[in-house]
Order: structure tokens, then sequence, then C-alpha cells
């Protein structure tokens, strides 16, 4: 097994609650939320430019547009997004099922449909699908709603759900997005699976809430890599930089004690780490 140990963050960014990093190859650009703080963050690495833009509501995640746009998943529901002229336009309100649900991780599959969990009390997360301007469920009886991919060959949907503290992998029809077989893939012997990437290699990445650590699982769920971090609450993870070879990871600062948070000033941070292999492009929202 390969061990890693990361020191120190890149950006200094004290999130309450970083999620849904993303990196936009158009751009090439990191992207990240905080989640409590309603926020999105923008890194370039070849110059170091940081921005935080404002959005005036809680921010679940978000996915790049094919307009050249981003569209969120917040509070109120689904709306267009630009960093460059920094509109926000709401294209589908959502009302959910319980008052403490909220939007959680999300990701685009390889045909463009834009997948969306939920968190809330036991049993009443989901897991939607956007297609042609509608919200599909996908998966119900939720409660943390998390980390999410598609295996490279596509024939494999694996998805965390950190209420139950598992990631689970489904066998799964692309076309109709019908899921079968479901087994639990991993279970980490200390903390709870966050979110979640594949790499290039067809391995997956999850980064461990309240385990300090990131670990890379083969397609068996064994542990290939572990990377160690100085913050408890590592939330997810995903390839970025031109050549896909930098591993981007968001933090979280929520729920931390005040002396927990004087040991941990990096708490909510980001960090990145180049561990010998390469990613993925992000796949882009068609047709809506």
């Amino acid at each position: 097994m390969k061990t890693y140990r990361i020191r120190k963050p890149i950006v200094s960014c004290q999130d309450i609650l970083g999620e849904s990093p993303m990196w936009d190859h158009r751009r090439n650009a990191l992207f990240w939320v905080d989640i409590n703080n309603g926020t999105i963050h923008s890194y370039e690495p070849v110059n170091k430019n940081i921005e935080t833009y404002p959005i005036g509501e809680k921010v679940g995640c978000i996915a790049m547009h094919e307009s050249g746009g981003f569209i969120m998943a917040t509070e109120s529901g689904l709306n267009y997004w630009s960093p460059d002229s920094g509109c926000k336009k709401e294209f589908l309100p959502i009302k959910h099922s319980h008052k403490e649900n909220m939007f959680n991780d999300g990701k685009v599959d390889p045909m463009g449909r834009f997948w969306i969990g939920s968190k809330g009390p036991k049993s009443t997360a989901k897991l939607w699908m956007l297609q042609e301007n509608k919200l599909n469920e996908i998966i119900i009886d939720l409660t943390i709603s998390n980390g999410l991919d598609w295996s490279v060959d596509k024939s494999v949907f694996y998805h965390t759900d950190s209420g139950d503290n598992a990631i689970y992998r489904y066998d799964i029809d692309l076309q109709t997005t019908t899921l079968s077989n479901r087994q639990t893939f991993f279970r980490p012997k200390k903390g709870t699976p966050d979110g979640l990437t594949i790499d290039s290699d067809g391995n997956i990445w999850t980064a461990i809430w309240d385990g300090w650590q990131v670990l890379q699982l083969n397609p068996a769920g064994e542990v290939l890599t572990e990377i160690t971090l100085p913050v408890q609450r590592p939330t997810s993870i995903t390839f970025g930089g031109q050549d896909l070879r930098h591993l981007f990871i968001t933090s979280a600062s929520e729920g931390l004690t005040e002396s927990e948070r004087l040991e941990q000033p990096y708490a909510g941070d980001l960090f990145v780490i180049e561990p010998g292999v390469t990613g993925l492009n992000a796949n882009l929202v068609l047709g809506v």
C-alpha cells in the first residue's frame, strides 16, 4: 500500500463545509462550494488566482453546463450560473419532501445528465437525475446521499450513503439508468465515506470524513493508497490541473469543537497532491 502525508493546504479558504470540487478544463480552474456559507470558489493553479462568489443561499453542488456556465443545486432549486457575468437564473424550483432536506453531492454522467443527491433525516433523502428539465428519482430512502461516479467502462455505478457509512456498487444500464445487483462495496475502519471520484485506471478514491484521510480503492474494494491529512474532515476529491495529475481535496470545519479548531487550523481549507495517477475530465450537462 502506498502512503502519503499532506501537511499544509494550497488554498486557505476556511470553509464551513467545502464540497463538490470540479476541474473546469474550459477555464483551467478548480471550482468548489462552501455549502453552508452559500459561496462558490475558483482557483487557477497557473497564476494562483482565487475568486469567491456569494450566491445568497446554500449551494449543495455544481456542474458544468454545455453553454459555458454552470448549474447549481441550491436551497431553492436548480439555477443556471455564470462566473463571468455573476448571473444566477432559477430554472427548476424544488420543494423537498421533508423540511430538513437539502441538496448535497452531485455529478454529471457520461451521457450528460446531472445526478443530484440530498441529505436529511434517516430515509428521507434521495438521489435524482435531471433530464428534460425534470428530476427523476433514482434511489430513495437515503440519509446522506454523497459521492458518486461511474466505472471507466460505464457498467458499474458507485454511490455513497454516508448515513449508512457505506459505498455501494450497482450494475447499471446507462441508457435506461436501471440499477441492479446492489452490493456493499466499502466501509472504512474509521470515519465515514464522503466524496468520491474514479481515476483513469478505474480505481476509486474516497474522502473519509472524521478519518483524517483519503483512500484509493481497487474495484475489489481493497485499499491501494492512503493519504493522511492535517484535518479531521476531508469532504471530497477530484483530479485537476492541465494534465489531470493533481488530486484536489476539500474539507470542513463544521461541527468541530473550539479545541478541535485550535488543533486543526487548516480545517476547511483546500489541499492538493500528485498521487502518481491521472483523473478523467468532468462531463458537461447536456440538453437542459
